[in-house]
């Protein structure tokens, strides 16, 4: 099960990721995604994620490339 957490600073959309990211949290992710990127730059923090599946790991990608930042451990990646 993963649990998707939106917090906006004003300027950024982070989104806090736990649990698993897996075949249904993929499809939820990506719907997050999608409505929150129209708000401004999107930050996917995944250092509560336990576990990231093939599926996973492709959105994650695609995210990145699209401009997606990414943190990961304790450094941010963009």
């Amino acid at each position: 099960m993963l649990k998707i957490e939106a917090i906006s600073d004003g300027q950024n959309i982070n989104l806090i990721l736990s649990g698993e990211l897996t075949d249904e949290g993929v499809n939820e992710l990506e719907q997050h995604w999608r409505k929150s990127r129209c708000a401004g730059p999107v930050q996917v923090n995944v250092c509560d994620v336990k576990r990231i599946d093939d599926s996973g790991k492709a959105l994650l990608s695609r995210m990145f490339c699209a401009g997606v930042g990414l943190v990961v451990g304790s450094h941010a990646h963009s």
